[in-house]
């Protein structure tokens, strides 16, 4: 395991251990951190239509199909 992961969870078990205001106070220096890293976001990847022209468009009830193979 690397010393980044042990980090953070011995991170994660401290601020279990912190009163209510105090998490409040970390969620917000640690937003502030990812703000000044300017974090690009993420785009979704798009499944639609990857399964299309492999075949099961010729299977006229594909639910049956399944239930005859289980």
């Amino acid at each position: 395991m690397s010393s980044a992961t042990l980090i953070k969870m011995g991170l994660i078990d401290k601020i279990a251990k912190l009163p209510e205001q105090k998490i409040y106070e970390v969620d917000r220096i640690i937003q502030n951190m990812l703000l000044e890293l300017k974090l690009e976001k993420v785009k979704p990847i798009s499944l639609n239509g990857i399964w299309k022209n492999k075949g099961f468009e010729k299977i006229a009830d594909i639910e049956a199909e399944i239930e005859k193979n289980r």
